[in-house]
């Protein structure tokens, strides 16, 4: 179900900005986006709350509800690419022109989360929140009514900004089909944007890794306060750990000790919330409550 008709009558009002990209201010992002211009980056000021109507929410197929954020996002104005690719971190990786943050391909197993048996369900603007009721796109997103729009046979718009400063387009290049030379972060570069990002309807959706230097103010801190350990972002980190690490790295150093093997039985058991002396996948996915 979708939320008040006066949101849509905001979400008219607003179409333009992102159909046409870059607008007339000194910085590309909607209105309702408070931006400090300085000569090496934007610094955004956002309460992430999207100008389209969403989803009702909490649902039957999520439990959180979107709250309002104090997010600040300092983007880069001159990027530059890296000697290597760094990976994505989970929470936000980038931020579209309404404020509304990027969020990597995967769940919060490390498993794809747009395609496959453990994709998550989005709302018809492919948006959802997550714990922390921060609305967020691991996808293109793309609805009747939304702002994302594609002109036939040109390039795609601009939809936002990745943390390294490289922007996202939609799908399409600039023969109005989608690009068949996309490197390893899903990005390439033409005469006219130079490097950049573009949103893909298979894997990694919108980036796959960073092709710049990630501005490392974004980044969300540890996953579990007061713990310095492999769920916080680390440049050059890779995918995040099986499900079974978060409950038996009880130390949080990414490493098992003999120990930690030991007393493995015992975590084990206290995942079985059922006391049938099993564990099903849904008691070993980290809990949203």
């Amino acid at each position: 179900m979708l939320r008040a008709p006066t949101l849509f009558t905001l979400l008219a009002a607003t179409a333009p900005a992102f159909a046409q990209g870059p607008n007339t201010k000194d910085d590309p992002f909607d209105a309702n986006v408070k931006v400090e211009v300085r000569v090496e980056a934007w610094v955004l000021n956002s309460d992430g709350i999207p100008t389209h109507a969403t989803a009702e929410f909490p649902n039957a197929t999520n439990p959180n509800r979107i709250l309002k954020q104090d997010y600040h996002f300092t983007i880069p104005r001159q990027p530059q690419k890296a000697e290597k690719p760094t990976p994505t971190p989970f929470g936000p990786i980038g931020v579209a022109l309404n404020g509304v943050p990027f969020y990597n391909p995967y769940n919060a197993e490390g498993r794809d989360a747009v395609l496959g048996p453990f994709a998550e369900v989005f709302d018809s603007c492919c948006g959802h929140p997550d714990p922390m009721g921060r609305y967020h796109y691991h996808k293109y997103p793309v609805c009747v009514k939304s702002p994302f729009t594609d002109p036939e046979g040109k390039h795609s718009p601009l939809i936002g900004y990745m943390f390294d400063g490289f922007a996202m387009y939609g799908p399409n290049g600039l023969d109005g089909a989608p690009p068949a030379d996309l490197d390893e972060c899903n990005g390439h570069e033409d005469p006219v944007r130079g490097y950049h990002y573009h949103a893909t309807e298979k894997f990694p959706y919108l980036i796959a890794s960073y092709r710049g230097t990630p501005e490392p103010s974004n980044f969300d801190r540890p996953r579990f306060p007061g713990r310095n350990g492999p769920f916080a972002f680390r440049p050059g980190q890779g995918l995040p750990p099986h499900p079974l690490m978060r409950v038996l790295d009880r130390n949080g150093d990414g490493v098992l000790s003999a120990d930690e093997i030991a007393q493995a039985a015992d975590a084990l058991k206290q995942l079985d919330r059922n006391g049938d002396g099993k564990l099903s996948t849904e008691e070993l996915r980290p809990r949203r409550d």
